[in-house]
C-alpha cells in the first residue's frame, strides 16, 4: 500500500518538483563522485582548487546537472522572464569587454583586496563608472567585495587574471565578434542562400570584402590576438587536438598529411605517440616559423612543415591520411567541396580522410543544454565566415557531392572528447 500510495504521490507532482527532485539525487551522485576521484569541490572561494579536466563519469553528471538546472531555471521563470534574462544578456557583453580592455581582472591583487578609488586610478575611468561595471560583475561571480570600497579575487576571476589566453579570446569576442553578431541578420537579408564567406555578419561590421582570414594576414595585432584565442581553445582538455591519437588505429600509417596544421599541435601530439609516422604540416608560409619552433628537435626528422593553400592540388601524393582540423566549420559547402577535390589527385585507393570538428547532434538525441553547447559554435560561424557547423547527414553529403569515389566511413567520438572525428575512404 505504501508503494502505491508513493506511485500516486510521484504522479500528482509538477514538472519543476519532479526535476528539483532529480537534481537532488544527481546532485549527491556527483559529489560523491568528485570526493571519490579526489577532486576540487565547487567553490567561489579563489584558493579553491580547480577542475581542468574532469574524467567520464564526473563529466557526465556534470552535463545532466546542467541540463537538469537551466531546465528549471527556464520553468521559474515563465515564458516572459526566460525572454526578458535573455534580450538583457547583451549587458554581459558590455560586462567582459570592461574587464578586458581595463584588464581588471590583472589589477585585482591576488589574495588582498584594492579599493575603487585605486582601481579606477589604475585603469583610467571614473570611480563611479568603475564601481557600476565591477558590482554587475559580482552578481555574476566574477569578483566579490569585502566591504562597499574593496573588491576581491573570486575563483573565477582569479582564473583570469592567470589566463591570459583566455582573456584574449573574450577580447577577440568582444571586438571582433560581438560586433559581427548584431549584423548577422542583414547579412542574411542582404545575401540570402550565399555560399560566399564574405556575404557575412563579420564582413558587414568590418566593411570586409573578403574572407576574416585573408584580412588578418595584413593586421599582425589582429591576427596575434585571434592565434592566441585559438591556443586557449586548444588548452582545453575537452578540445585538446591529442584525441586525435585514439579515434583511429594509426599502427599502418606511415605517412600523415595535416592540412592546415598551423603551429602543429596535432602533428606533435601523434608524432609523440606513434613513432613510425611521418607528417608534414602544410599552411600558409607566414606560419612556417611559429610551426618549426613548436615541434621538439626529436622530432625534428619526422615532422616538417610544407607551405600550401589547401584550395590547390595536393601536391604530396599517396599518404595515408589527409586531415584537416576546424577548417571545415570555417568554410560555406561550396569552398568545403573544393577542399576534398583538391585532394582527388593525390588520393591512393585506401587513403583515408578525417576531419576534427564539431558535429552537431540531430534534434532530440541529446540533451537540450548538450546540444545548445554545440549550436551556440552553429550561430558563431554564421556571423563570422556564412558558414556553418554540421550533422552527420551534411557531412556525408558533403564527401557525396565531391567525388563519388568517396566512402563515407561515419562520425567517432572519444570519451573526454567534445570534438568528433569525421571520415571517408577514397575507392578509386
Amino acid at each position: 500500500m505504501a508503494e502505491l500510495q508513493a506511485t500516486n504521490s510521484d504522479k500528482e507532482l509538477s514538472e519543476v518538483e519532479k526535476i528539483a527532485r532529480e537534481i537532488s539525487s544527481k546532485t549527491q551522485e556527483y559529489m560523491a563522485v568528485l570526493r571519490g576521484n579526489g577532486y576540487a569541490l565547487p567553490s567561489h572561494d579563489p584558493n579553491a582548487g580547480r577542475n581542468e579536466a574532469l574524467l567520464a563519469p564526473a563529466r557526465n553528471l556534470q552535463a545532466e546537472l546542467m541540463e537538469l538546472t537551466t531546465n528549471l531555471q527556464a520553468l521559474v521563470q515563465g515564458p516572459r522572464l526566460h525572454v526578458h534574462n535573455q534580450v538583457l544578456a547583451h549587458t554581459n557583453m558590455v560586462n567582459l569587454h570592461a574587464l578586458y580592455k581595463l584588464k581588471l581582472p590583472s589589477l585585482v591583487p591576488a589574495n588582498s583586496s584594492i579599493s575603487y578609488k585605486n582601481l579606477a586610478q589604475s585603469c583610467g575611468i571614473g570611480e563611479d563608472a568603475l564601481r557600476r561595471i565591477a558590482r554587475y560583475a559580482v552578481t555574476k561571480h566574477l569578483f566579490q567585495e569585502t566591504d562597499e570600497q574593496h573588491l576581491a579575487h573570486t575563483a573565477t576571476s582569479k582564473m583570469l587574471a592567470e589566463s591570459p589566453m583566455m582573456m584574449e579570446w573574450i577580447g577577440m569576442t568582444c571586438e571582433e565578434m560581438w560586433p559581427a553578431a548584431t549584423q548577422v541578420v542583414p547579412a542574411l537579408i542582404k545575401w540570402p542562400n550565399s555560399q560566399e564567406p564574405q556575404h557575412s555578419g563579420y564582413a558587414l561590421a568590418h566593411n570586409l570584402d573578403t574572407h576574416l582570414f585573408e584580412m588578418l594576414a595584413d593586421e599582425p595585432e589582429r591576427a596575434a590576438r585571434f592565434g592566441n584565442a585559438m591556443t586557449y581553445f586548444n588548452s582545453i582538455a575537452d578540445l585538446a587536438p591529442h584525441h586525435l591519437c585514439d579515434a583511429f588505429n594509426w599502427a599502418n600509417v606511415k605517412q600523415f598529411i595535416d592540412v592546415g596544421g598551423s603551429a602543429g599541435s596535432t602533428a606533435v601530439a601523434l608524432a609523440n605517440q606513434f613513432p613510425e609516422m611521418k607528417i608534414v604540416i602544410q599552411d600558409q608560409a607566414s606560419l612556417e616559423n611559429q610551426a618549426r619552433q613548436s615541434i621538439p628537435a626529436e622530432l625534428g626528422d619526422r615532422v616538417s612543415f610544407m607551405a600550401h593553400d589547401f584550395f590547390k592540388a595536393q601536391p604530396l601524393r599517396g599518404a595515408d591520411v589527409y586531415h584537416f582540423r576546424w577548417m571545415f566549420h570555417d568554410w560555406p559547402d561550396k569552398y568545403c567541396i573544393l577542399l576534398l577535390r583538391a585532394l582527388v589527385p593525390a588520393l591512393k585507393t585506401g587513403a583515408r580522410v578525417v576531419v576534427s570538428d564539431f558535429v552537431v547532434p540531430e534534434l532530440g538525441t541529446a540533451g537540450w543544454y548538450q546540444e545548445g553547447l554545440v549550436r551556440v559554435f552553429d550561430l558563431a560561424m554564421m556571423e563570422l565566415f556564412n558558414s556553418k557547423e554540421r550533422e552527420r547527414r551534411d557531412w556525408e553529403k558533403l564527401f557525396g557531392e565531391a567525388d563519388a569515389h568517396f566512402r563515407f566511413d561515419g562520425v567517432r567520438s572519444v570519451e573526454g572528447a567534445d570534438v568528433a572525428f569525421v571520415s571517408a575512404v577514397w575507392k578509386s
